[in-house]
């Protein structure tokens, strides 16, 4: 049997307030830019049917995941949530830039902490457990997965290689 999961980023959010100072990481939604993003989405996306709509559960996931797929049922699945940081708010704003943005480049340690929170490892050790309880159960053919670009890049790098292998 064939079977398709659809990995996709939440639409784009803003991290920022417009003083500057950063939003906490559970309350980012969509910005108009990110509602317009899932909205061609689910253009693009109006000829697959999908089995089961899975999200983190985080608002900005969730309501990328009820423009896309407006007749679905959203699953909260915490452990696909994004890399937690844990010091955004003390980096120096002319390090933001680099310290958010440009955080992984290349292959990645499994020790790296993302803003001196999770490390890559922990987040393969919450990611992949749930990747083989949707695949273990046998119940569908397509899934459409609305997460985290780190989550996805997990996934994918995992697919990849076979290996707890972090791709920046």
């Amino acid at each position: 049997m064939r079977r398709r999961l659809y990995l996709m980023r939440h639409g784009a959010v803003s991290y920022f307030r417009p003083d500057g100072k950063p939003v906490q990481q559970d309350e980012v939604g969509l910005n108009d830019e990110g509602r317009a993003q899932a909205g061609a989405a689910r253009d693009l996306l109006a000829g697959v049917t999908f089995d089961r709509v899975l999200t983190s559960g985080l608002h900005r996931t969730v309501e990328t995941a009820e423009i896309v797929a407006q007749s679905h049922k959203v699953e909260t699945w915490p452990d696909l949530r994004e890399l937690r940081g844990e010091r955004l708010s003390e980096i120096p704003p002319e390090q933001l830039e680099e310290q958010f943005v440009h955080a992984f480049r290349g292959i990645v340690p499994l020790d790296k902490r993302f803003l001196g929170g999770e490390a890559i490892g922990d987040l393969f050790d919450r990611v992949l457990p749930a990747l083989e309880r949707l695949f273990a159960d046998d119940r569908w053919d397509t899934v459409l997965a609305v997460l985290h670009g780190g989550v996805n890049r997990a996934i994918l790098s995992y697919a990849l290689t076979g290996e707890r292998m972090f791709l920046g």
